[in-house]
């Protein structure tokens, strides 16, 4: 988890996960532009490279969708890579990385590097 190169924030949030046979609730410990950090469900199957559709709805009510790729599975979360996201869901993410980040201009600097690595 050392390696991680994108600003994460501790988010302890409700999530919904499809895996495309399944949708169940977790919950997420932290959140980037690049991915999300989930409490491992109960009596699952997941495997490397896995899709999940992972959503979150904020206190506000705003909902973040996020397409993922399961990238590792440790004894009890699994880390996920953000594969793509639709514009609002890229907007809610801003919101709760610049209210939790002590340098809120780093997102920028971010969600350029995220755009410019899906080209």
């Amino acid at each position: 988890m050392e390696q991680r190169q994108a600003k994460r924030v501790h988010l302890f949030q409700r999530v919904q996960v499809d895996d495309g046979t399944n949708v169940l609730e977790t919950f997420c410990l932290d959140i980037s532009m690049r991915g999300i950090l989930l409490v491992l469900p109960e009596r699952v199957n997941w495997h490397l490279e896995q899709a999940l559709k992972i959503t979150l709805t904020t206190e506000a009510g705003e909902v973040l969708m996020m397409n993922c790729s399961l990238v590792h599975i440790d004894d009890d979360v699994v880390g996920c890579a953000c594969d793509s996201m639709d514009l609002e869901s890229q907007q809610v993410l801003r919101g709760i990385l610049e209210t939790s980040l002590e340098v809120p201009s780093q997102i920028n600097r971010e969600l350029s590097e995220l755009i410019s690595s899906s080209d």
